[in-house]
Formats: structure tokens, C-alpha cells, sequence
């Protein structure tokens, strides 16, 4: 038997208080979860930073490399440049002494001029020639004493070495700094290689890590699913073993309800009076009852304990009901549904409880079964009414046409609210309204 009641709205922020059924023979349905990364996607990923790593060890060599030919490079522009300014050093000094040398000649010169040697042809160019000139040599070889001769040679000699000298320094320190700058270019190439190989490898890394974690919380949901598809097929058998062992209580409820029945017209006619009799049919009833209450869940029927005045004003005005047509979301003598019906009978014993059974289940004291009296509230879940905790309440009356296990409820559409036997299918918890 499938039963409704009516639910609030926007209460689904709730649902996780309560642990929720998987209807009886119901496939679970379970989302799955988005795929994770593919192995191979990690694995390409790891082969390119594998190979970008590969990459930076050639270009920190080459930067290494390229380092070191610098360093020699400014190491022989020192070199070069010492060596530079040292020749400009003895060029200098050397110029100095051609200076000196020139003046001793010139006074030679002069002294023979005056002397009388036959030299006016050559002394002009003797005060304004270099010596290093053939044309001047020979003047001065021609004007100058013979003990000057020797030194006039030397110093023109000399004079030639430093500037060639002096000319190959200065091309060495240029060529040291071309090598320099050479140097400088490849090792910041090299840096730059490095550095832009290094951020590549960087963005790959990441990459990894997050295909990484894709894949790790792709795993994780899906461990997650199974372990629900696993609770909601254990919950499915439990609701289908459920079934059974309603199936079967129902089935021996109705043999002994027959049994009972039987039993009563052999007494009647045992007694000599007429099965048809009111007296006769009163007894099978109270057979058929005892019976039903028995046999109602396949368990003994609960006996109440002790009773209130707020339970017995609540089972009155419920009864007041009987025979009212179930109307979703009603509370009213023209209609009304399951929690409509124990929300009016407990406002006539000043109780106030809300519109909605999963609400009225957590407004009231939860009490075991064995604690129940009348009034108090039963609350029931059943596989085709959604995913509240508690879809359907009905009111323990505790005697009735089911005796000791009469319930009385507004089932569903199409019904009206009666009286029925106490039963455990579905069945969430008892709980009590009021302080």
C-alpha cells in the first residue's frame, strides 16, 4: 500500500538529517562522476617535461660554456690592454731618449756647420725630418759625427720596433674585445635559453599537477559512488526483504483471520445457536480482530502503557474524522492528508505541530515502540514517496476494530481516513507531541 502525505516546500536543505531509504526492488540510481585525466595525458605530460629537463641540462652547459669563454676573453683583453699600455709606456720613454739623441745630433751638425763641413744641403732637413725616414738617415749620416753615427742607428731601429710593436698590441686588444663582446653575446643567448626552457618546464610541471589531481579527485568520486550505489543496493535488499516479511505476516493474518472465523461458526454451532446470529457474528469478529492484531505485522501487538488526556482528546478528535476524503495539503472536516489529520487532532489538546510529517516527526519526543500510548504519532518512509526522510504519520489509537494495534490515518488520494492495522513496513520511529 502506497501512502502520501503532505510535505512543506523548500525544506530539501534538510534532507541529510535523516537517513533515506532505497525503494524495495528499485535499480539505485547513482551519477556518475566526469572522467579523469587519461593515463596517456600524464604520461605525454611527463614526456615533455622529461625532455624539457634533458634541454636545460644542454643549456646550462652551454651557459657554463659560454661563461668561462667570457671570463677567458676579459682575462686576454687585460692581457692585451697591459701589455698595450706598457709598449705606449716604452714608446713614450723611447721618444723621449730620439729627442734627446736629435738635439745631440742637431749640435753636431750645427758645430760642423759652423766648422765649415759642407753639410747646408742636409741641415734643413736634419732639424725637420723624422729619423725613421731612409732620406733623413742618410743626412744625418752625412752631417753627424762618426761617434754618433752608431747611436743615430740604434735609435731609428728602435723607433721602428715600438711602432710596429705598438700597432700589433693595439690590434691584439682590439680583437680582445671583440671576443669579449662575443663572449658576452653567446653566454646571454645561453642565459636566455635557459631561463625560457626553465619557465616551459615550470608551466609543464603544473600542468602535471593538475592532470594529477583531476585524476585523484576523479578516483575519489568515484570511489564515492560506488560506496553509494553500494549503501542504496544493501538499503534496496533490505526494503525488498522487508516486503517479503510483510508479504508473508499479511498472508498469515489472513489465514488466521479464516482460522478465526471458521472457529467461531463451529463454536456457535457447537453451542446450538445460529452462526447468522448477532451473538454468533460478534464473536468472530472479536476473533477475526484478535487475530488481525496478531498477525498484523508478524509480531505480537504492542500493548499500551498507561495513557494522557492530551493523547485520548488527540485519538477523539481524530476519530471525529473518520470517513473524511484524503485531499493532499487539506486540514479540514472537507479534506485532508496525514499530517493535516494529527497536526488538528493534537491543536485540540493544545499541541502545535506543523503541517508536515518530516517536520512533526522532528518537533516530537522520539520514544521506542515499546513506550507507545495513545496519541502518539508513527512515522513511516516509503520507496515511491521522494527523498524526505519521512513522507507519511498516523496516529496510534491503541484500541479499536484492530484492537490493541489500531492505528487510525488519512492513507491517500482516493481514500478516506480510517482505521487500520498497526504495521511496520516503512516504519521511520514513534515519537510523542507535546513538552
Amino acid at each position: 500500500m502506497r501512502l502520501k502525505c503532505a510535505a512543506v516546500l523548500a525544506v530539501a536543505s534538510l534532507s541529510g538529517a535523516v537517513a533515506v531509504a532505497v525503494p524495495a526492488g528499485a535499480t539505485p540510481v547513482v551519477t556518475t562522476p566526469a572522467p579523469g585525466p587519461s593515463p596517456s595525458q600524464v604520461g605525454s605530460a611527463r614526456a615533455e617535461a622529461a625532455a624539457l629537463e634533458a634541454r636545460i641540462v644542454v643549456d646550462n652547459q652551454r651557459e657554463q660554456i659560454a661563461g668561462e669563454r667570457y671570463d677567458e676573453a676579459i682575462v686576454l683583453l687585460q692581457r692585451a690592454d697591459a701589455l698595450l699600455a706598457r709598449d705606449r709606456g716604452v714608446l713614450a720613454r723611447d721618444a723621449r731618449h730620439l729627442v734627446g739623441a736629435r738635439h745631440l745630433v742637431r749640435s753636431v751638425a750645427v758645430a760642423d756647420y759652423v766648422d765649415g763641413v759642407s753639410a747646408a744641403a742636409q741641415f734643413g732637413a736634419v732639424l725637420s725630418s723624422s729619423i725613421v725616414e731612409a732620406s733623413t738617415v742618410t743626412a744625418y749620416a752625412g752631417v753627424a759625427a762618426t761617434r754618433l753615427q752608431s747611436a743615430v742607428d740604434a735609435l731609428a731601429a728602435a723607433e721602428r720596433q715600438l711602432r710596429a710593436g705598438t700597432t700589433a698590441e693595439a690590434a691584439a686588444a682590439g680583437r680582445a674585445r671583440a671576443a669579449v663582446s662575443s663572449a658576452a653575446q653567446a653566454r646571454d643567448i645561453a642565459a636566455g635559453t635557459a631561463e625560457a626552457t626553465a619557465a616551459t618546464l615550470r608551466r609543464v610541471r603544473g600542468r602535471i599537477a593538475s592532470l594529477i589531481a583531476q585524476q585523484e579527485a576523479a578516483a575519489a568520486a568515484a570511489a564515492r559512488a560506488r560506496a553509494i550505489a553500494a549503501a542504496a543496493a544493501a538499503a534496496a535488499a533490505r526494503a525488498h526483504a522487508e516486503a517479503q516479511a510483510r508479504a508473508a505476516a499479511l498472508a498469515a493474518q489472513r489465514e488466521a483471520e479464516a482460522q478465526a472465523a471458521a472457529a467461531a461458526t463451529v463454536a456457535a454451532a457447537a453451542a446450538g445457536s445460529d452462526p447468522s446470529s448477532p451473538a454468533a457474528q460478534a464473536a468472530a469478529a472479536a476473533a477475526v480482530g484478535s487475530a488481525s492484531a496478531a498477525g498484523a505485522s508478524g509480531q505480537p501487538p504492542v500493548e499500551p502503557h498507561g495513557s494522557s488526556a492530551a493523547g485520548l482528546e488527540a485519538v477523539r478528535t481524530a476519530e471525529s474524522y473518520l470517513g473524511v476524503p484524503y485531499v493532499w495539503g487539506g486540514a479540514s472536516s472537507s479534506g485532508l492528508d496525514c499530517s493535516g489529520l494529527t497536526m488538528l487532532a493534537w491543536a485540540s489538546s493544545g499541541v502545535t505541530l506543523s503541517h508536515s510529517a518530516w517536520y512533526q516527526y522532528e518537533e516530537s519526543t522520539h520514544i521506542p515502540l515499546s513506550a507507545i500510548r495513545p496519541g502518539d504519532l508513527l512515522f513511516y518512509w516509503f520507496p515511491s514517496d521522494g527523498s524526505d526522510p519521512v513522507t507519511h504519520v498516523a496516529m496510534y489509537v491503541g484500541s479499536g476494530p484492530y484492537g490493541t494495534a489500531t492505528v487510525i490515518q488519512a492513507p491517500q488520494p482516493g481514500q478516506d481516513v480510517s482505521y487500520a492495522p498497526m504495521y511496520y513496513y516503512g516504519l521511520v520511529g514513534a515519537a510523542r507531541p507535546g513538552p
